[in-house]
């Protein structure tokens, strides 16, 4: 069992990160694929708004809910499945909905934020609130208990930096006390505007309404007004999804390519994990070229030209080897891009799957991957 496989048996949460372009969104459908197939109740959830999760299970949509994906589609593929699949992709803004309607203090309170202009804006656009809300569904398919194993395909890596400081970072733009000592003037208090000798904050908001609208501020205004008395669970929760995150149940995977841009990448955010103290679970290295036998064919230059300057045949003999000189050209420099990650991440920890002819965009297309991650 390599160390995918111990993974898939040992956690119950997988979190696969990776540049964008390297098949991250396809090795958690595999992941997941695989465990179902073993006898696990498995859900995978994807971040990515692209439809790729939902085609490649064989599904015309994906919802904020889990979607099953029947047994049939198992079969069609060849493989058994002795557990279940459910997949879903995050709808950021019901989830943020869910979340307001969890932390209000009332159903009344719950209703002004949601229907708030403002917040309504913000709710699927707010830099982090994705994240947040990702983390946050997440936590609920954790904490219901349905599921053997839960895995999850992130935005790329540095985006999936995000992904780890978002709870963090939307608590602190709830809390900001500079905008709401700038937005004190217009907060609502019995029904009225609040009128307070804020020279400062008057002057600045006298300035923005001319630029923005005077809506605009009371909308703001009124969003951090309701949100009074839910700072308390925002910050109760983000603490028990980073518990989460680094306790034994979950798994981080990195997915990279043997390009250089990939591989610096994988490496940065492998070393952002061991700095988080997140467990590291497993590399994954994807699209590797094959290798064609070991010497390469020694042509000198002189005959080269012999056979670029003789009759078809040999002409046809020269392109092909200049092909497989350049094919090898891009085999040392994958393998010097490997070898260097390899001094960060030890290979005993790396999962290799080769350059497959096609995309895996169907579910035959997934067990071939599968196939390759458990091998």
């Amino acid at each position: 069992m390599n160390a995918l496989g111990e993974i898939v048996n040992s956690k119950e949460i997988i979190v696969c990160a990776g540049a964008g372009g390297v098949g991250k969104t396809t090795t958690a459908a595999a992941i997941a694929m695989q465990a179902a197939a073993d006898g696990k109740r498995t859900a995978v959830l994807t971040i990515d708004p692209a439809r790729r999760l939902a085609s490649s299970l064989g599904l015309k949509r994906l919802t904020n809910e889990p979607t099953p994906v029947g047994a049939r589609k198992f079969s069609s593929a060849g493989v058994e499945m002795k557990g279940e699949l459910h997949a879903l992709m995050l709808d950021t803004k019901t989830t943020f909905d869910e979340v307001v309607l969890r932390y209000a203090p009332s159903r009344e309170q719950a209703e002004r934020i949601i229907s708030n202009r403002f917040y309504r804006n913000i709710s699927s656009t707010l830099s982090g609130t994705q994240e947040y809300m990702a983390m946050e569904k997440l936590y609920e398919l954790h904490a219901d208990g349905g599921y053997d194993l839960i895995v999850i395909d992130t935005p790329p890596t540095r985006n999936a930096l995000d992904f780890l400081d978002a709870p963090r970072r939307l608590t602190d733009f709830f809390e900001s006390r500079v905008l709401r000592w700038f937005l004190l003037p217009y907060m609502k208090a019995g029904g009225g505007i609040m009128r307070v000798a804020n020279l400062a904050a008057t002057t600045f908001l006298r300035i923005v309404k001319r630029i923005i609208g005077g809506d605009v501020l009371e909308d703001t205004a009124e969003f951090f007004a309701n949100l009074e008395g839910m700072y308390d669970g925002f910050k109760e929760r983000a603490g028990e999804v980073a518990a989460l995150l680094k306790s034994d149940v979950t798994s981080f995977i990195v997915v990279t390519s043997p390009s250089s841009d990939s591989v610096d990448e994988a490496t940065f955010f492998a070393a952002r994990l061991n700095e988080s103290g997140l467990p590291f679970g497993a590399l994954v290295v994807n699209r590797v070229h094959p290798r064609f036998g070991d010497d390469p064919i020694d042509v000198k230059p002189r005959q080269m030209h012999r056979l670029e300057a003789g009759d078809e045949r040999a002409q046809l003999l020269a392109k092909l080897l200049l092909n497989e000189e350049a094919f090898r050209r891009v085999l040392e420099l994958e393998e010097r891009n490997l070898d260097a990650l390899a001094r960060r991440i030890p290979r005993h920890r790396w999962v290799r799957v080769p350059y497959l002819e096609q995309e895996a965009v169907d579910f035959p297309g997934l067990a071939a991957i599968a196939a390759r991650l458990f091998a």
